[in-house]
C-alpha cells in the first residue's frame, strides 16, 4: 500500500561492513520487517557504534534500554531510531516504533492488531529471555560483520557489559554451551508456536513477534557459520526454516 505524498521515514541502523546484509536482529526487525510490511517508504541512515551515544545526546533522546552490566542496570542507547519528517517525530526502540507505525498509519497493515501489544511485549520480553544463554557467542560472531573502526568500539563495549576479556567470549566449551543453550530457546519458543492456529504466533499473518524471531533467524544466517544456520533451520521439525521463507518476502537485501 503506498501513501500519496508521504515523505520516505529516515531509519538510523547500524553500519556493517557490508551494508547491504543484516548486522542487528534489532533493527532487522524495524528497517527490514515492519516498514516493508506496511508499505512505508523509508531511507536508512547508517552509524558507526561509536556515534550512537553521541546521535542520542544530540537529538535529546533518552535510553530506553537498560543492560545488566557486572549487576548494575545501565541506559543504554540503542539502535534502530526513526525520524518521521512527516510528523516531526523521532521515536527510539524497536517496539515503541511498532507502536507508532501502527498508530501514526493506520490503514496499513498492523504489526500489534487487535488490542495485542501488550501480549506481543510479553513475548517479546520473554523471548530475549529465553535466548540470554548464547549473548557472548552472538556477540563474537557479530564483530566479524563490523568494520575496523565499530569492532573495534564493540569489542571493548562488550568486555565492559559483560565482564570477561574478549578471548574468553567463545572458547569452544562456551561456544558448545551456548549453542545447546540457543536449541533449549528454540525448543521453548516452539512450544509457543504450536499453540496457535496457524504458521505465524497469532495464526495465519505476521506480526512484531514472528518479526522478532525472524530476525533472531536471520542474524544466525548471516553471522554464523553455515553449517550453523543449516542445523537451526532442521531444528524443531523445521519450523524455523519455514517462518524464515514465510517472511523472506518482507526483506529488503539479497538473499
Amino acid at each position: 500500500m503506498s501513501i500519496p505524498g508521504l515523505k520516505p521515514i529516515i531509519l538510523y541502523d547500524l553500519a556493517s561492513a557490508l551494508q547491504n546484509e543484516p548486522w542487528s536482529p534489532n533493527t532487522i526487525k524495524t528497517r527490514r520487517y515492519c516498514l516493508t510490511f506496511k508499505g512505508l517508504p523509508f531511507q536508512t541512515v547508517w552509524l558507526e557504534f561509536s556515534e550512537i551515544k553521541p546521535f542520542y545526546e544530540q537529538h535529546s533522546l533518552v535510553p530506553t534500554t537498560l543492560y545488566n552490566i557486572r549487576g548494575t542496570p545501565t541506559p543504554l542507547c540503542t539502535l534502530p531510531v526513526i525520524m518521521d519528517p512527516n510528523t516531526n517525530r523521532l521515536i527510539a526502540d524497536s517496539f515503541a516504533i511498532a507502536q507508532y507505525l501502527d498508530e501514526q498509519y493506520p490503514d496499513t497493515p498492523k504489526v500489534l492488531p487487535n488490542s495485542t501489544a501488550a501480549l506481543i511485549h510479553i513475548f517479546h520480553t520473554a523471548f530475549f529471555e529465553a535466548i540470554k544463554g548464547c549473548m557472548s557467542l552472538s556477540c563474537f560472531r557479530g564483530a566479524r560483520k563490523l568494520d575496523p573502526k565499530s569492532k573495534e568500539y564493540y569489542i571493548r563495549d562488550r568486555e565492559e557489559h559483560l565482564g570477561i576479556p574478549w578471548e574468553q567470549f567463545a572458547t569452544p566449551e562456551k561456544t558448545k554451551e551456548q549453542w545447546n543453550a540457543l536449541r533449549a530457546a528454540c525448543n521453548t519458543i516452539d512450544g509457543w508456536y504450536a499453540k496457535s492456529t496457524g504458521q505465524f504466533i497469532l495464526g495465519d499473518t505476521p506480526c512484531f513477534a514472528d518479526f522478532t524471531v525472524a530476525g533472531l533467524c536471520n542474524w544466525i544466517r548471516y553471522c554464523y557459520e553455515d553449517r550453523e544456520w543449516e542445523e537451526m533451520m532442521g531444528w524443531n521439525g523445521g519450523r524455523w526454516r519455514r517462518l524464515v521463507e514465510a517472511t523472506d518476502k518482507y526483506l529488503d537485501f539479497p538473499k
